[in-house]
């Protein structure tokens, strides 16, 4: 089952989403790998909604502050050395061949993997990841969970020093559980005994269960609903558990990013108070500020200009995302209008991501992508006719032509919005923007 590097992403484009859950495998790599995990000073991250900003957000304030730090993201939108980036730098052809050899040889070798069966994409990526920031001898490594928590390949780390639930919403009910109390507790599963643990949902219901769960393990727990956020002009004021940081510019406009920030910049007051001598860490006004303003994060209310339009490429992919996004567009486009090109995976709520969306109105384009989760246009295009959600609704092929149709068709003053999956961002940058 030999891979080469080239290999990465013509696995991903046909089995990115594989399903192995279970522990067994990358416990038997890592163990053969000899550990490197249990080395490492780790803040593991999971959540429905905005946990690869959160994981950003905090790589970002701790690299200000003087630290080497690792940072594990996924999926990635068009290359795969954006998931595992150290000091700074995304992993290397080179390093990342080398260790999937590393890996291949052990995979076939050793007779665990005859009887558990060949790692899955995710499990095998992780692999490399936690090997890779113990050779570059990273002083945190950030870890965004992939799904869930409680059987995700990155909850093999056995104590945290934080570990960051930041939302809980309705997405993957068939794997996670049927409500928003068994979905929290799959992600608190991450969870780890006299650890430290903080936790970014809103809702009472929501907090109080990650919160018992947390007590249950002689956790310290804090919620991000202790601490402030306020908007001054175009500026934030952060009122924490003891500091206080004013004149915090946020360089992304999307509405939803301040709560993000808000459990970011909690989570790092948190370990630079807990971890203050072991981390060589202290707080430092200039570098949070400075650390923020570095903050990117691709396909997430990305703004970009093509042919003399606005588009915006968002990968919301849940009813909740949608929300919120919607929200956004209100809040920074004001009164414009949009055409929407759009495309989602068959094991999403698309009926109500739909709803949400049509508050928009305009047109959409439904685009076909290369991916066989993705859920078929003429599918799209029957519930929104039968709905009236949208006043045109146009299928493509392929995103080219998708945004082919949707610059043709865009009036005057309409923006062009891209949205449903970060699957379609990815090919959106791979076809139209590279």
């Amino acid at each position: 089952m030999s891979r080469t590097i080239n290999r990465f992403d013509a696995i991903y484009g046909l089995s990115g989403f594989s399903m192995n859950f279970g522990l067994e495998r990358i416990k038997a790599l890592m163990r053969y790998a000899g550990n490197p995990q249990d080395k490492l000073k780790t803040v593991h991250i999971t959540g429905t909604n905005g946990k690869g900003s959160v994981s950003r957000f905090i790589y970002g304030i701790l690299e200000e502050h003087g630290l080497n730090v690792g940072l594990y993201t996924s999926p990635h939108l068009v290359t795969f050395s954006e998931r595992i980036v150290a000091g700074g730098e995304k992993i290397s052809d080179s390093d990342l061949e080398r260790l999937n050899n590393f890996f291949d040889k052990i995979i076939s070798e050793k007779d665990d993997f005859k009887k558990l069966g060949a790692p899955s994409f995710f499990e095998l990526t992780t692999a490399i990841c936690f090997l890779y920031f113990f050779e570059k001898k990273v002083d945190v490594a950030v870890i965004e969970a992939g799904l869930g928590g409680r059987l995700d390949a990155t909850n093999i780390i056995k104590k945290p020093l934080l570990s960051v639930i930041t939302n809980i919403s309705m997405d993957h009910k068939d794997i996670l559980g049927g409500s928003l109390i068994k979905i929290a507790l799959e992600k608190a599963a991450i969870i780890k005994r006299n650890s430290i643990a903080v936790c970014g949902d809103k809702k009472s219901k929501i907090n109080d269960a990650v919160k018992n769960y947390a007590l249950s393990l002689n956790v310290r727990y804090f919620a991000s609903n202790c601490v402030k956020l306020l908007k001054n002009g175009n500026l934030y004021n952060y009122r924490g558990l003891n500091a206080e940081i004013k004149n915090i510019k946020l360089p992304n406009f999307a509405s939803y990013q301040k709560y993000n920030l808000k459990l970011g910049l909690l989570s790092v007051e948190i370990l630079c108070r807990y971890y203050k001598e072991s981390l060589k860490l202290k707080l430092n006004d200039d570098s949070i500020r400075n650390g923020i303003l570095k903050f990117k994060n691709e396909g997430r209310f990305e703004i970009i200009k093509y042919k003399n339009s606005d588009i915006i490429l968002d990968g919301a992919h849940n009813p909740d995302g949608i929300k919120n996004l919607v929200i956004s567009l209100r809040n920074f486009f004001k009164e414009k209008n949009f055409i929407i090109i759009f495309a989602v995976m068959k094991d999403k709520d698309y009926k109500t991501i739909l709803r949400r969306l049509s508050v928009l109105g305009g047109d959409v384009i439904f685009s076909a992508l290369n991916n066989e989760r993705a859920l078929d246009v003429n599918d799209l295009k029957k519930l929104s006719l039968q709905n009236r959600y949208f006043k045109k609704v146009f299928t493509a092929d392929n995103v080219k032509d998708a945004l082919e149709t949707a610059v043709k068709n865009k009036k005057k003053d309409e923006a062009i919005l891209v949205c449903g999956s970060l699957y379609l961002i990815g090919e959106f940058k791979k076809t139209v923007i590279i």
